[in-house]
């Protein structure tokens, strides 16, 4: 559903060459990039001075895993050999990977405003509490939501590449290259979630709290800048809102979680979580070409075919706790169990005294609090909820090019290369998938009835930080049967249903999961590209360079679902067609101003299209009450990039280098999401407070989304909410990037007479810093954060996912066989939408703003050693010191909402030559 190809990580590295890395584009250069071009060379088999022959062997241990190291085998082979029909060559190269990528989630919802004077005085009474003896008072942000996560991805890839080279005469080459990439990705990801939390609110005070400062946001100085339903108009800019703090505010950050019968019979309670969400894919590139050259002329000629099929077989079930020691309600299917907090080092966390982060679990001192044994046994779990998705994507690409090139005797211009190329793209989205899910009791087969499927989860999640507070003893429908046998699995929880019904011919709710394919969310791209390309070479005294342009024209055509018919997740079929071309031009030029210093000077405009699944307009129909409805947007124009890049760099040693350079990128239509938010109305009927509208016309915002099974956020005996609703679009504003970049780059090696061993050692280090300017696209407050920060409250988006500084530095040692590098990367704190924790904008968890994500530095290690000239045994290091990631909400001073322990990855072996 995107543009992304086969990812870097997925490539062999045995049959790479070299790696060049283009800043900026020349007119040849393909579009299509923003900050820059990486190619990967691929070893040519006439290029060989003597045969090819490798073989490497690794294994790969993650901190956080609980199986056996991972394996990795590769290994290449190549030559070429002179004919009677001339020179023949062929590498092929291939690779068996399997990878373990295991991190820790914990995210904990506060941003739902109640005062301590609203507590119910009979709920403190039960626990033993004065309320005149509080060490809270007013108002504060009560946690309502509390989540333990793990996401455990098992990969396991094949590489198959090939390359055979025929060169019949000096003047001619023809060559053919097929890649196979068969990737497979189990997920293994369990959730256990304290839900229904928000319906203690009123019968819980937190034992401590914080002052968290929200930052600075937006209002409107017009009421023309506010539309009918209240909200910014989407031509509002940030020049038309007057800035304003948004507040202080108390958050709860330790104490208890009680339930309290009197009020409700059920909440808190305790769900468990399977997910699988799988993909397999496989990817095929073909690609056949030729090259002839005379004294003056090069001319080269390719057709590339490339498929891509994906599946994502998912199974999805949620377990909840029917915690024995709670007298049940003898309704629902889920009932009362205490938890514990303890958030009070999210803003300082602490690695070196491993103290807790957004840290929870069960109060094994509270009252009805359930024992291991009551945790796992299969008599005190239901089955809740079952989901399975059969989703399939095709991508494909036929591409053809030819490129001529002319040589100039003369000094100036140098050669001129012009071409074509044509590439039409396809891409079919189909959503295969059905889900049920149950609220009663008695419609609910108990964990007795598929006992063999159930298996004790994971009990480590304390690896990442050393915590205290956690839950490790639960059950959950085994993660790996799920993928390898999902038909198994079903069959065996269709049994356990049909079971339950007979126990319970009262029982209501559907038998069996059929996954069917669902139109609204499907749609098909078809997309045909022209290019035409000329380029100028020249060089004279200190200058070289090229001068030239890049003319693009597409057309893009797509199927997929239209409007919505109100009320209902209805929706007709159209097919849209949209056009558009690009003149762009191009010059590079660099100047050897003495034989040490050199300057390079350039200018290019690019475009960056959209991806496929964002120019649709199918439409995804969730049935959660905080899930948001997408839309695509087919009129949705490629991002253009107009840049300038200035560089001075001064070689002042062998292998050394000092440079420093200017950047600046004009950016247009940079692609935002738009989100129309539905209001949040208070209602002391439901758990929350809060009630979505009902009205399908949606008169506060937002969509009428028919599907949706309200739990704390409406009546659950109906069905139908206003929910939120999204959107792609382009920034109607201009955005300027700019900046400068320090590099240096030393080495030791020409000091071996005087620094004998030690002249092995040299240093690489890099630095930037910039800014940005400009943008339109504004994040408006809605929901639970409307409620709290107040309405039509705005933040300028910017550019996500920027960084103002960042800077590496690789210490490395090569001598004597031996090769160890240490290279530290650091990047400063950003804004992005890509949340922790199973999160988005549209839930309660972000206030409705993006994130910023603090900033992190990562060191990687690495050592190899030539045992002999063809030997070599080494082991690397992936984040070696176990940096966390933290998130924020709203601003940088804004209270921490979700945490991520990536894991430490070490991989070790050895690689022969021969």
């Amino acid at each position: 559903s995107s543009r992304e190809g086969i990812d870097f990580e997925d490539v062999n590295a045995s049959i790479i060459s070299s790696v060049e890395v283009t800043k900026s584009p020349e007119a040849k250069t393909i579009e299509g990039s923003v900050g820059g071009t990486i190619n990967l060379k691929t070893i040519r088999p006439l290029d060989l001075k003597k045969p090819l022959g490798s073989l490497r062997i690794q294994g790969e241990d993650s901190d956080f895993s609980q199986e056996s190291i991972q394996p990795r085998f590769s290994g290449a082979f190549g030559n070429n050999w002179d004919t009677s029909i001339g020179r023949i060559g062929w590498v092929i190269s291939g690779s068996y990977t399997e990878q373990e990528a295991v991190s820790f989630r914990p995210r904990a919802d506060a941003d739902t405003l109640f005062n301590v004077s609203d507590v119910d005085p009979a709920a403190l009474a039960a626990q033993g509490l004065d309320p005149n003896d509080l060490d809270v008072s007013g108002e504060f942000l009560g946690v309502q939501f509390l989540l333990q996560e793990q996401e455990n991805d098992d990969f396991e890839t094949i590489n198959l590449a090939t390359t055979f080279e025929w060169q019949p005469n000096d003047n001619l080459k023809f060559h053919f290259d097929y890649v196979l990439n068969d990737q497979e990705r189990s997920r293994d990801q369990y959730r256990l979630q304290a839900s229904g939390v928000s319906a203690a609110l009123n019968t819980n005070v937190p034992s401590e709290v914080e002052i968290v400062n929200f930052g600075n946001g937006l209002v409107p100085d017009s009421p023309d800048d506010v539309d009918e339903v209240g909200v910014l108009v989407s031509d509002a800019s940030p020049s038309d809102l007057s800035s304003t703090p948004l507040g202080n505010f108390q958050r709860a950050v330790s104490g208890n979680i009680i339930p309290f019968l009197a009020d409700d019979d059920d909440d808190p309670n305790l769900r468990f979580t399977t997910e699988t969400n799988s993909r397999v894919t496989e990817s095929e590139i073909f690609v056949l070409g030729g090259d002839w050259e005379s004294d003056r002329w090069t001319i080269g000629a390719e057709i590339a075919l490339t498929d891509s099929e994906t599946t994502t077989p998912t199974l999805n079930t949620t377990l909840n706790f029917i915690n024995p020691n709670c007298p049940p309600d003898g309704t629902s299917n889920d009932n009362c169990v205490p938890f514990i907090f303890d958030l009070t080092n999210g803003l300082s966390f602490d690695v070196l005294t491993a103290e807790r982060a957004l840290a929870q679990g069960l109060d094994p001192n509270a009252v009805f609090a359930p024992t291991e044994a009551d945790l796992t046994n299969p008599e005190n779990v239901v089955l809740d909820a079952i989901s399975q998705d059969l989703d399939t994507t095709d991508n494909s690409e036929d591409a053809f090019r030819i490129d001529f090139s002319y040589e100039f005797a003369d000094e100036g211009i140098t050669s001129v290369d012009f071409g074509y190329r044509y590439n039409k793209t396809e891409s079919t989205f189909r959503n295969i998938g059905d889900s049920f899910g149950f609220s009663a009791l008695e419609d609910s087969p108990n964990g007795l009835l598929f006992e063999e499927l159930l298996v004790e989860g994971p009990s480590n999640f304390d690896d990442a930080d050393g915590r205290e507070l956690f839950i490790d003893n639960f059950l959950l429908i085994d993660p790996d049967r799920s993928f390898s046998d999902p038909e198994g699995v079903l069959e065996i929880l269709e049994n356990a249903l049909a079971e339950q019904r007979a126990l319970n011919p009262a029982a209501d709710g559907a038998l069996g999961v059929d996954p069917e394919f669902n139109p609204l969310e499907s749609y098909e791209v078809e997309e045909e590209t022209d290019a035409l390309y000329a380029q100028l070479n020249f060089s004279k005294g200190i200058f070289r360079g090229n001068l030239g342009f890049r003319y693009v024209d597409t057309d893009f055509e797509q199927t997929s679902a239209g409007a919505v018919i109100l009320g209902t997740d209805q929706a007709v079929l159209e097919t849209t067609s949209n056009s558009y071309d690009f003149f762009l031009p191009r010059l590079n030029i660099v100047a050897q101003v003495t034989e040490d210093v050199v300057v390079r000077f350039g200018y290019g405009s690019d475009i960056q299209r959209p991806d496929f699944g964002d120019v649709t307009s199918a439409l995804d129909f969730d049935d959660g009450e905080n899930d948001e409805v997408e839309f695509g947007n087919p009129e949705l124009v490629p991002e253009e990039v107009d840049s300038l890049d200035l560089a001075v760099e001064w070689y002042f040693a062998p292998e050394s280098v000092v440079s420093l350079g200017y950047f600046r990128k004009r950016r247009d239509d940079i692609f935002g999401v738009f989100t129309n938010g539905a209001i949040l109305n208070p209602d002391p009927t439901t758990t929350s407070g809060f009630a979505r509208e009902t009205d399908i016309n949606c008169p506060g915002g937002g969509i009428f989304n028919p599907n949706v099974e309200p739990n704390v956020l409406g009546d659950e005996n109906i069905e139908g909410l206003c929910v939120n609703q999204t959107s792609p679009e382009n920034d109607s504003g201009t955005t300027t990037q700019s900046g400068f970049e320090f590099a240096f780059q030393y080495n030791l090696g020409s000091y071996e007479d005087s620094l004998g061993w030690a002249s092995g050692f040299g240093v690489i280090a890099n630095y930037t810093s910039q800014r940005f300017s400009g943008g339109d696209i504004l994040d408006v407050s809605f929901g639970r954060g409307a409620t709290v920060l107040g309405d039509n409250v705005a933040i300028p988006r910017g550019l996500l996912d920027f960084s103002e500084e960042a800077y590496n530095f690789t210490l490395f040692y090569e001598k004597y066989g031996l090769s160890a590098r240490a290279r530290y990367t650091w990047r400063d704190d950003f804004r992005t939408q890509d949340f922790g924790g199973g999160a988005n904008e549209s839930g309660s968890s972000t206030f409705s703003f993006p994130v910023i994500q603090e900033s992190r530095g990562q060191l990687n290690l690495s050592v190899n050693y030539d045992i002999t000239d063809s030997f070599n045994v080494g082991v690397e290091v992936v984040n070696a010191t176990s940096e966390d990631i933290v998130q924020r909400c709203v601003s940088d001073t804004g209270p921490v909402c979700f945490e991520g322990f990536p894991d430490r990855r070490i991989t070790f072996g050895g690689s022969y030559r021969f």
